[in-house]
């Protein structure tokens, strides 16, 4: 170059040989044309505190600026019946939300986490409920969104002024508790219940009903056990009695949630999430806050519990980066700390998969905040049993059956069906299901 600047013509020959490059030599320095390539993974999750979401991602980008990810929400009722839309047409996607009660369907086409850098020294750590709930045919499929349990959401103001002394302990002293309140005018329908299929229904409460009773509601033959059969003619006594309400039949989790939150009820038996600050404890909006608490099931006082995971799908064309988010939101982030699950229970009361997490301080204190003991937290999470030691949760019909019998446990409470009858329908389907895709 002899000291001498460059002519126009020059500079542009330079340009077209070095591609990417503009040679400036009065500055004597390159200046790159393009930044770094960043990889976008396409996300997809379900509408549930969708601003939460949004925030997470954010956080992940952050921490990992090579890696764009692009977020798509669809709503939870249609959520499954989409992803599998998205797969048959072959929709390209690489990381999403993933339902423990499809896993045995989806598991032909989700990758396996097993050899992923750091998923053994996970897989360690996870609670069993987690474990077990992410786990098919030995493979480890997802980590965890949230883990949860059911229990007894009560509202103590109401029981206080029915001079109830403690939730109940047996599912007869809980209908007496009901015809008492009832009685004293205190509310017309004292129970309310999640029975509506959207992401779960009733049929969980009825795993968790027959999980009290010590035992499964499908024996090995697909037959309704006695303590299937015997939860069921309660639950629906329960209706023809009128201490629960015919209209909340209709109503899906978060919607009997929120009628939990009017004051209008005394029990409500689901997910422990909705005890939190985001829903009966919320102090704005919910007319409960402060005097709703979590109570363990009646009798046994055994439990079931379930969990949501983030999976990567086997046909993605990014799983390292699909890894990386995968491991942010489901475990830990670079510096080796929970912080997306921690950050959950802030924000949501969403529970952890992995030991130890409540010891936190900042989960300690915002569990504290409304009413929830921690190590009690803990220790429900951690002796729940999984959803597939109640029912054949796992099998690969199995979706498609309980979709099937929600629809005859709605018919039953609503006193259409026979308890008996609604029992003997549960049974043949599952053995026809079973069949069809042996």
């Amino acid at each position: 170059m002899n000291g001498k600047s460059l002519k126009a013509p020059d500079m542009r020959r330079l340009a077209s040989h070095f591609g990417t490059y503009v040679l400036i030599a009065a500055a004597g320095w390159l200046m790159p044309l393009a930044t770094s390539a960043q990889t976008t993974i396409k996300f997809i999750a379900w509408n549930f505190q969708v601003e939460t979401v949004n925030e997470f991602v954010k956080q992940f980008e952050a921490e990992n600026p090579g890696i764009k990810v692009d977020l798509e929400i669809i709503p939870s009722a249609q959520y499954a019946a989409k992803i599998q839309l998205m797969k048959n047409a072959n929709t390209p996607f690489d990381a999403l939300y993933v339902f423990d009660h499809v896993l045995g369907q989806w598991a032909s086409w989700l990758e396996p986490l097993d050899n992923y850098p750091g998923a053994a020294e996970l897989k360690a750590k996870m609670l069993p409920l987690a474990r077990q709930s992410m786990t098919y045919n030995g493979k480890l499929y997802g980590l965890p969104y949230f883990t949860s349990y059911f229990g007894i959401v009560y509202n103590s103001k109401m029981m206080k002024a029915a001079g109830i002394a403690a939730p109940p302990k047996t599912y007869a002293e809980w209908t007496e508790q009901a015809k008492k309140i009832k009685t004293a005018g205190l509310a017309q329908y004292p129970l309310i219940w999640p029975v509506k299929h959207t992401g779960w229904g009733g049929m969980w409460v009825m795993n968790t009903m027959v999980a009290s009773r010590g035992g499964k509601l499908l024996d090995d033959k697909l037959n309704v056990t006695p303590e299937g059969l015997a939860s069921l003619k309660w639950w629906e006594s329960t209706y023809r009695e009128g201490l629960s309400d015919q209209n909340g039949i209709e109503l899906d989790p978060n919607e009997s949630a929120r009628a939990f939150m009017t004051g209008n009820y005394y029990t409500d038996l689901t997910a422990s999430f909705f005890a939190g600050a985001q829903w009966a404890n919320d102090k704005e909006k919910s007319k409960v806050a402060g005097a709703a608490f979590l109570a363990p099931t009646p009798e046994k006082h055994a439990t079931v519990g379930f969990a949501r995971m983030y999976g990567i799908n086997s046909a993605s064309t990014h799983k390292k980066e699909a890894w990386e988010i995968v491991k942010f939101l489901g475990a830990t982030a670079k510096s080796g700390d929970y912080v997306t699950p921690k950050q959950w229970v802030q924000k949501g009361a969403l529970t952890w998969g992995y030991e130890g997490i409540e010891k936190d301080a900042a989960v300690s204190a915002s569990l504290v905040s409304w009413g929830a003991d921690p190590s009690d937290m803990a220790a429900n999470l951690k002796n729940a049993l999984a959803m597939n030691q109640v029912v054949p949760f796992q099998a690969v019909w199995y979706a498609e059956w309980e979709l099937f019998a929600n629809g005859v446990l709605q018919n039953v409470l609503a006193g259409r069906v026979k308890p008996e009858d609604g029992a003997n329908q549960w049974s043949d389907k599952a053995k026809q299901l079973a069949a069809r895709y042996k």
